[in-house]
């Protein structure tokens, strides 16, 4: 495969151009997952040993509980809770059964916290540790109708909830050994990404387009701008940084802003908002980082000059 003449996008367009619609959804292919006419909202997710985790520095329960609050955020970015998760397994040989129970421990260590359970799913023999993870939930907003990344419109406020950039300074945290207790607010947010479940129940009937951050701000926000149609304008002196991650930015030799805007695994919610937001929900900080005008494209405004966002995150395709 050639990096250079594909992106994820091309692929998922050449996709959504070969599979054809039969009615049977109310979303499909294109979104954070899919819903049926009934309203059941489902995702499926696939992690790997050395793109997604890396055993070397995280524990087998640490894996499990991370790809499960990353698959399960896709559900909640639809405004929806998680019910049931299907996992299928590709195990090489040298993944012995205590490793699948310390697996599994993680994977229902965080069923636990999101009120869902495991309900199945199958494991073959490979030269790879891989997990496929299917989720599916219950729309809980107003009406039963998903959030979906074509909702914004001219005039909504763009927000964000947490700390971008965060998730990913812990892995580099991680893998640098640079001391986990130091950067620990870093190192949980990569190893324990717990969907916003508060965030739905909180505020649901204040959001209109909605995306999770797994592929970095810049990626996502642009996700919104062409499904909805808009010109999304950032503005670089709102987006919220950590003090780690300005600390991490010295010690490492990165802008912090930009470190921001590029990294992805965060699954925060980015969403837009017509009216006013909190400022926190349950201590958790929204931070309203741009906004949404007429046009198309995405933007980031400093101090008042606009440049055309040509950074983005993870690209499985192009990496």
């Amino acid at each position: 495969m050639r990096s250079d003449s594909r992106s994820e996008e091309r692929l998922i367009d050449l996709i959504q151009k070969t599979a054809k619609s039969r009615g049977l959804l109310k979303v499909g292919i294109g979104d954070d997952a899919c819903v049926t006419q009934n309203g059941t909202v489902i995702t499926t997710d696939a992690y790997a040993k050395g793109v997604h985790f890396m055993p070397d520095y995280m524990t087998y329960k640490q894996v499990g509980f991370r790809c499960t609050c990353a698959a399960a955020s896709d559900v909640v970015a639809m405004g929806a809770m998680p019910e049931v998760v299907l996992v299928s397994l590709a195990l090489p040989g040298d993944v012995n059964s205590a490793k699948v129970r310390a697996l599994y421990t993680g994977i229902e260590g965080a069923c636990s916290t999101l009120k869902c359970e495991v309900g199945g799913g199958d494991i073959i023999s490979a030269r790879q540790l891989i997990l496929a993870l299917t989720v599916t939930g219950r729309l809980v907003t107003k009406g039963k109708r998903p959030k979906l990344r074509s909702m914004a419109r001219p005039g909504h406020g763009l927000y964000v909830t947490g700390y971008p950039g965060l998730a990913e300074a812990g892995r580099q945290v991680l893998e640098l050994g640079l001391g986990q207790r130091t950067y620990a607010a870093a190192v949980n947010r990569h190893t324990d990404p717990l969907p916003r479940t508060e965030v739905i129940t909180a505020i649901s009937d204040r959001i209109h387009a909605l995306v999770d951050t797994s592929d970095g701000i810049a990626t996502d926000a642009n996700h919104v701008a062409l499904q909805s149609k808009v010109k999304v304008v950032l503005e670089s002196d709102r987006i919220p940084i950590h003090g780690l991650l300005q600390e991490l930015g010295i010690k490492l030799g990165f802008e912090p802003v930009e470190f921001a805007l590029k990294s992805g695994e965060d699954h925060e919610l980015l969403f837009t908002s017509p009216g006013h937001v909190p400022d926190k929900v349950k201590g958790l900080p929204l931070t309203r980082i741009g906004r949404i005008e007429e046009g198309s494209g995405l933007f980031l405004d400093t101090r008042g000059t606009q440049e055309k966002v040509r950074i983005r995150g993870f690209d499985h395709l192009r990496r």
